[in-house]
């Protein structure tokens, strides 16, 4: 049997001639992407000399204008150009991303570009993606009029054209510029354009701002009109790009420090990062006032005093301090495990068992006379991963509180920033082997009862006002 593609009648052909041509030239990219249907893919050839490109940035599906225009180096990453688009905007980062460049090969036809960490999933779903940080600017927009959609929020509601305006000879010194703009970009809770619009009436309706079901928007300050210049330009002006030479992953220090992994993250992660540091204050060294000291030992102390010089047997502690943890007297606590508890003070060298009884051992007496000694413990003691991106994620974390941001706020944090620490080539040039640990940061913190309970957000407690403290001599140890 006679084959479409082998037959002489065009008509019958299920593929455009033009096609036919272009069968191979994904083996053109040395970078591992994925087979195209057809064997081609959309991008072409880099240029060789970087110049600049003026590019418009539309926000699509909305009755106003929101749009801003820029100037950035044809070099630039997707990765990189996420974190310019979020700044641009004005967006946060609190969600997922992805891009798509639309082709004329048939109908429906496209390529997606997606977060490395997502390159898997999507190829498990039987779809075609290729992670963003392999690819640059100039492979996808080559000349004026070129359009790619970037698409962000809860199942990418929020779609952005971006269409090269110009190409100018050379590039810029800086990593992006922004030169014009209008409008405010919607709040991110607004899920999508629907309910963005819903908000635009309400803030222009006297009626609907009177309504009880419409009190939380018509108490907004927001000002769909808002355009700052200087601030757009103020937040792209952080965003300097990610270094991943040889020579930076080797120089990179192992056990880095949170000014280590801020200098690293800044330039791809979330927009408030920077903000989030200047609060968390690390390079205040004031003295911690004893109020402080007694509060962050206070309930590690009354479990050293439960023990008593005379110790106890393992039941009755169990019993006891799930009892005593239940006390509203001692703040808002899920109750952890009094096993967990012991694991801790046992590990910290406070207590051990002895012929079925738990005993204070002479650390664990000091510490439960003296504030200052329990203080001294808890801050060496608090774990933090050795190195790799787990040692990123509980930084982060300690950031977080250090800052005072309350727990559904800290879960997008470090959320937003786990797309940039999974595909850093610094952060995952180690293949390091896993570290066996009694316990993690964030375990740690719930324990002795300074963190609301949960980092997920499932959790409705607020952190304890000494946990900034806490956390902040933690980072500066």
């Amino acid at each position: 049997m006679v084959g479409f593609r082998d037959s002489g009648a065009s008509h019958l052909r299920l593929v455009p001639e033009e096609l036919n041509a272009q069968e191979g030239n994904a083996s053109d990219h040395d970078d591992g992407a994925p087979e195209y249907p057809f064997g081609c893919s959309l991008r072409t050839k880099r240029r060789s000399l970087s110049v600049s490109y003026r590019i418009s940035l539309q926000l699509d599906g909305i009755s106003t204008q929101v749009s801003r225009r820029i100037i950035v180096n044809s070099d630039v990453t997707l990765d990189h150009l996420h974190s310019l688009v979020q700044r641009a905007m004005g967006w946060r980062d609190m969600h997922g991303h992805t891009w798509r460049k639309a082709g004329t090969r048939f109908p429906g036809d496209f390529e997606e570009y997606v977060p490395l960490h997502r390159v898997s999933d999507r190829r498990g779903a039987g779809q075609i993606a290729v992670a963003e940080n392999e690819i640059r600017l100039d492979e996808i927009l080559v000349l004026p009029g070129d359009k790619i959609q970037y698409r962000y929020g809860r199942m990418g509601s929020w779609r952005h054209t971006l269409i090269l305006d110009a190409v100018d000879d050379g590039d810029i010194d800086i990593s992006v510029i922004c030169v014009e703009g209008v409008g405010a970009c919607p709040p991110e809770a607004c899920v999508g354009p629907e309910e963005y619009e819903q908000l635009l009436g309400v803030l222009v309706s006297e009626e609907l701002r009177s309504r009880e079901w419409t009190l939380e928007w018509a108490q907004t300050d927001f000002d769909p009109e808002h355009f700052d210049l200087d601030e757009v330009n103020d937040r792209l002006s952080r965003c300097v790009g990610i270094a991943k030479s040889e020579s930076v992953v080797a120089s990179f220090p192992r056990d880095f420090d949170i000014r280590d992994l801020f200098e690293l993250l800044a330039p791809a992660s979330v927009p408030e990062l920077h903000d989030v540091f200047e609060i968390a204050c690390i390079d205040d060294s004031s003295e911690i006032s004893n109020e402080v000291r007694a509060q962050a030992g206070a309930r590690l102390q009354m479990l050293l005093t439960l023990i008593d010089a005379e110790g106890i047997d393992v039941a009755t502690f169990d019993s006891t301090v799930d009892v005593v943890l239940d006390q509203p007297a001692l703040g808002p606590v899920n109750l952890p495990k009094a096993t967990r508890l012991f694991v801790l003070l046992r590990s910290w060298g406070l207590a051990r068992k002895l012929k079925g009884q738990i005993v204070l051992t002479r650390r664990g007496r000091l510490a439960s006379e003296d504030v200052d000694v329990m203080w001294d413990c808890i801050v060496a003691q608090v774990p933090v991963a050795p190195h790799g991106s787990a040692r990123a994620v509980e930084l982060l974390i300690l950031l977080s509180v250090a800052a005072g941001l309350d727990p559904s706020d800290r879960h997008h944090l470090v959320a937003g920033s786990l797309s940039q620490i999974r595909s850093s080539v610094v952060l995952t040039s180690e293949s390091a082997v896993p570290v066996k640990r009694a316990h993690t940061t964030v375990e740690v913190l719930d324990l002795i009862g300074a963190i609301g309970q949960d980092l997920l957000g499932i959790g409705s407690t607020r952190d304890m006002p000494w946990a900034v403290d806490l956390a902040r001599a933690v980072l500066q140890r």
